[in-house]
C-alpha cells in the first residue's frame, strides 16, 4: 500500500481495469483485504480463485503476489503455493525496533528541511486525524491510513527516499494487527486524547525546527509501542494456517 497514491476501489469485482495499473490495482486490494481482516496471517492465496473473484487475468495477480512477498507480506511455499505470512510477538516486537532505528533519523532530517507550505499540510492532515478519532465509533482503517499519511508527510519531507521506503515496508508489515491494535490504542477518550496530542507535538517540534526533539518524541513514543504490543494470535491467523 504506497503512501504517497491511494486508490479507491468500492468494486472492483468483474470489473474492467486499465491494463497497465492492473497489478498496482490488484496489490491495493489485497492490501485492502489486509487491512479489513477479510485476509488473515497464513491464509493461502490461490491465483485462479483470485483471478475469478477480481475478474482479472491471472498474470497481473501473480504480480500482485509477486510485489506481496517483496513487502514480506506473502511466502511462497514448495507444493502448498503462496500464502500470508504469520508474524510472531517477537517478529512484531522487531519490526517496531527497526522502526525505532530509522523513524527518529527521518524525522531528525525534516525538521531541518521541512518548508513552511509542507507544515501547512500537515496541520491539515492533523486536523482530518482529529475529526476521525473523535468520532463516536471509529473506522480503524480510516485512523490507521490517515496515521500514516501524517507520519509519512513528515518522512518525505526529509528528502531520505531510500531510508523512507524502508520505514515504508515495515509499516507494510505491520498491516495485519494495525487495525486491533489501532482500536485498542485508542480505545477510550483519554487514549484518543494522548494520540492527537502525540502528532501535535510533533508539529510543535517541526514548526521550531527542533530535530533534536523531534528525534527523542519518535524515539520515545515507538519503544513505548515495542514494550507494549496488545498481541493476541487468535485475532490474526487464519483458522486453516
Amino acid at each position: 500500500m504506497r503512501s504517497n497514491v491511494r486508490i479507491t476501489m468500492n468494486d472492483m469485482n468483474r470489473e474492467t481495469l486499465q491494463h497497465n495499473r492492473l497489478p498496482d490495482l490488484v496489490l491495493d486490494k489485497l492490501m485492502e483485504w489486509i487491512m479489513s481482516g477479510k485476509l488473515l496471517m497464513g491464509a493461502k492465496l490461490n491465483t485462479e480463485e483470485l483471478a475469478n473473484q477480481l475478474g482479472v487475468s491471472r498474470m497481473p495477480i501473480r504480480e500482485a503476489l509477486s510485489n506481496l512477498e517483496k513487502k514480506g507480506l506473502a511466502e511462497s511455499i514448495p507444493y502448498a503455493g503462496t500464502r500470508l505470512v504469520t508474524l510472531t510477538k517477537a517478529d512484531v516486537r522487531q519490526i517496531y525496533i527497526a522502526r525505532t532505528a530509522l523513524e527518529p533519523v527521518a524525522g531528525r532530517y525534516a525538521c531541518e528541511k521541512i518548508t513552511e507550505e509542507e507544515i501547512g499540510s500537515l496541520h491539515q492532515i492533523h486536523e482530518n486525524y482529529k475529526h476521525i478519532v473523535g468520532q463516536d465509533e471509529l473506522d480503524a482503517i480510516d485512523v490507521y491510513l490517515q496515521n500514516r499519511l501524517f507520519h509519512f508527510s513528515i518522512y518525505k519531507a526529509s528528502q531520505l527516499d531510500r531510508v523512507c521506503s524502508m520505514i515504508e515496508s515495515l509499516w507494510d508489515n505491520l498491516s495485519f494487527f494495525k487495525l486491533i491494535y489501532g482500536q485498542k490504542l485508542l480505545d477510550s477518550k483519554e487514549s484518543r486524547a494522548n494520540m492527537v496530542a502525540e502528532h501535535g507535538s510533533y508539529l510543535q517540534a517541526l514548526e521550531k525546527h527542533d530535530s533534536e526533539l523531534l528525534y527523542r518524541l519518535l524515539e520515545q513514543n515507538l519503544k513505548k509501542r515495542a514494550d507494549h504490543i496488545p498481541y493476541n494470535s487468535d485475532a490474526y491467523f487464519h483458522e486453516n494456517r
